[in-house]
């Protein structure tokens, strides 16, 4: 009867355009007539004429994968909304904050070029429905005002949910014209604003997942597998929660106290930028790392890391031992201030790194391992 149930549901023809907005009150609407929570939606998975919604979802990893545009699927049954869905719990299962990470990208970014073919009034209404952001056409009159460079208002405490996490200068309030609690939008910064708001409700929510079904299951070792070999194999190392929480204390207080504005001693630049680059870290991205600093110079920071990254020598510098930074004081756990176990048993950051970042890859919290793994051990202060 359940079967017969879901494959009667067709999808209003008012409601395919709603595929392409997961975020929307009505596709998410559509999924929970089906599957009310995490338990229904795997029983439906489970049967078999419904196991095209995996495969899609599949497709759907794998675009964002290759960050290309998120393809949707439309068969005119309404467990079509079932896809997104269903992408995320892969995602979630495998686990993998990069993975997770591409598919917030790509998913914003098919958003936003979806909205680009939208007429002003259903983005206006699709804000308001998905988000509770308050939108309003701006009349001739002040349109001329500003030259016609804005269509739209928002309310500055809509506009401030995102506007921040955008780094361009023209997201600063100080930056827009402001009257009354409203704020000048030009309609592909609305547009702009709805993805980026998606992104964030990817990258900060999380799923509680059931027992899955076979076939399930078998699509995300195949994805698992085919993602960790492509990340190792080409992307560069990005500070996230879980690759900030695998860098050893000594590297751990150089990055946060770079990040914090605090001006480093030439050998903590030096083995801060050696260290991340050998991680994976871009060029670019080692050198945005010291901008806070109020010494910072760009074209001398780039020269900088360019030379420690070996690109003009043809080779790069290891970055230095844990021997060599407790001579220099740069080890905050053989000085005494913190202690991490591992520390006893490596005797280079990057060591301490990759043990860190399998630890947490698999979810290892309990350290007595090191004791019976580890025979070489290094005396520490205490």
């Amino acid at each position: 009867m359940a079967r017969e149930v879901i494959r009667q549901r067709k999808t209003p023809p008012e409601l395919v355009k709603m595929l392409r907005y997961p975020f929307s009150a009505e596709a998410r609407h559509a999924s929970a007539e089906l599957a009310r929570d995490m338990k229904d939606l795997m029983n439906i998975l489970s049967l078999r004429e419904n196991e095209y919604v995996i495969e899609e979802a599949e497709r759907r990893v794998l675009a964002a994968l290759e960050q290309s545009p998120i393809p949707i699927v439309n068969t005119g049954e309404q467990t079509d909304f079932l896809v997104y869905p269903t992408a995320r719990v892969i995602v979630d299962k495998i686990g993998l904050p990069r993975l997770k990470e591409y598919q917030a990208e790509a998913e914003s970014k098919t958003v936003n070029m979806h909205l680009s073919k939208e007429s002003t009034s259903f983005v206006m209404s699709l804000c308001e429905s998905a988000f509770g952001w308050r939108t309003q056409l701006i009349d001739s009159q002040r349109r001329r005002e500003y030259n016609s460079i804005y269509e739209l208002e928002m309310r500055y405490s809509n506009f401030l949910e995102v506007a921040p996490t955008l780094h361009d200068s023209s997201w600063k309030l100080v930056n827009r014209p402001v009257c009354h609690g409203w704020v000048l939008v030009r309609l592909t910064e609305l547009n702009r604003m709805i993805s980026a708001k998606f992104k964030r409700i990817i990258l900060q929510s999380s799923i509680e997942i059931p027992p899955i079904p076979e076939r399930l299951a078998l699509a995300i070792q195949r994805i698992e597998s085919e993602t960790r070999e492509k990340i190792h194999a080409r992307e560069p190392w990005r500070a996230t929660e879980t690759t900030l929480a695998a860098l050893p204390p000594c590297i751990s207080q150089m990055y946060h106290d770079a990040t914090s504005g605090r001006s480093l001693p030439h050998e903590a630049r030096f083995a801060l930028a050696s260290f991340l680059l050998r991680i994976g870290m871009s060029q670019e991205d080692v050198t945005n790392v010291f901008r806070a600093s109020s010494d910072f110079v760009r074209s001398l920071a780039e020269y900088q890391v360019r030379h420690i990254s070996g690109k003009d020598a043809g080779k790069g510098y290891s970055p230095p031992s844990c021997k060599k930074l407790q001579a220099s004081g740069f080890c905050p756990v053989y000085i005494g201030s913190i202690f991490d176990p591992l520390c006893e048993y490596v005797i280079h950051p990057l060591t301490f790194y990759n043990v860190r970042a399998w630890e947490l890859s698999k979810q290892i919290s309990d350290h007595s391992w090191y004791v019976e793994k580890k025979k070489r051990r290094q005396a520490l202060r205490r």
